[in-house]
């Protein structure tokens, strides 16, 4: 995974620019726009995104779609592109990540990953999941 891959599924260039890093793109702030991109592309149910982001849904509609998100919301949506980079990469779509994803893990005791989409430590463990399923370790 890289950052041209995260940034893609935040809306390329044309919405997010070309930072030099994923960490002064979180400092400068995500648009909206790249959320709403986010959200078509991943497919992820907007009450599990939105939890995540801890944001409600009356929050981000005050947000005019140019509008920068702040700091913690960006950050936090940055790392879960990162998360569905790796997926995409892995699986070769994001419909067969979100497929992956609503199945039990060994490696996750027999839970769904998608459970552990509710905390930073959460998106570390599933990427560290990954990372296992990268080098062919049982997962």
């Amino acid at each position: 995974m890289n950052k041209t891959q995260v940034i893609e599924l935040l809306g390329g260039q044309k919405v997010v620019g070309n930072p030099r890093n994923l960490n002064a793109l979180a400092e400068k702030g995500v648009p909206k726009q790249a959320l709403i991109v986010f959200m078509e592309k991943s497919n992820l149910g907007e009450k599990r995104l939105f939890s995540y982001l801890d944001v409600t849904k009356r929050a981000l509609t005050n947000y005019k779609p140019r509008e920068k998100l702040r700091l913690y919301i960006s950050d936090r949506l940055i790392h879960l592109a990162e998360l569905y980079a790796k997926g995409k990469e892995l699986f070769s779509s994001v419909d067969d990540f979100n497929e992956w994803l609503d199945r039990p893990s060994v490696d996750l005791l027999g839970e769904r990953p998608i459970e552990f989409i509710h905390t930073r430590k959460g998106i570390d463990e599933l990427l560290h999941v990954l990372g296992r399923i990268e080098h062919g370790i049982l997962a």
